[in-house]
């Protein structure tokens, strides 16, 4: 295929998961990571690997994540391009990315355009009864009530930006 010669040059071909805090990014990508030939990275996995490790980076972004706030658009970017290049070629779901207008505008300024956007539409309250039922099973520190509302706002404030430079960019979602 054209496509395929034409995203070959890309550390790996992606394609953007987007939608609010538990609106089923996740659930969705773990099925498609089963159902067809994909790849998954999750952007807040990333961070929280960094967390837990106690890095440098780990210390600077944990009260970051905690309040609920996004994370500079370069080190996002940079984290996902470091991890990407493990995938090399292959079709990557990029679980949670970009958050904002800039996360997106610098990863096509690094990584090259993503193929497509899948957008995830879900109601803020669900969302956030997802969240707090994920808090108590899986325990993440982030999934705070008052963090949840917060990146709820968040996403609520950056994904339209988001969603119009993506489809001015040609992407298809």
């Amino acid at each position: 295929h054209a496509s395929d010669a034409l995203l070959a040059s890309n550390p790996a071909r992606c394609i953007l998961v987007v939608g609010g805090p538990g609106s089923g990014k996740g659930v969705l990508c773990r099925r498609l990571v089963d159902e067809c030939d994909v790849s998954h990275v999750s952007c807040g996995d990333l961070l929280r690997s960094e967390v837990e490790a106690d890095t440098p980076l780990g210390r600077e972004v944990a009260g970051i994540m905690l309040r609920g706030e996004l994370v500079s658009s370069a080190l996002i970017v940079t984290l996902l391009r470091r991890r990407m290049r493990s995938f090399g070629g292959r079709r990557l779901l990029l679980d949670g990315f970009p958050r904002s207008r800039d996360n997106a505008i610098d990863f096509e300024a690094q990584c090259g355009r993503p193929e497509l956007a899948l957008h995830l539409v879900c109601d803020e309250e669900k969302m956030l009864e997802r969240i707090l039922r994920r808090a108590q099973t899986e325990g993440r520190a982030d999934d705070t009530r008052k963090a949840a509302v917060r990146r709820i706002a968040v996403y609520r404030q950056q994904s339209e930006p988001t969603l119009e430079w993506l489809r001015a960019s040609r992407v298809p979602i």
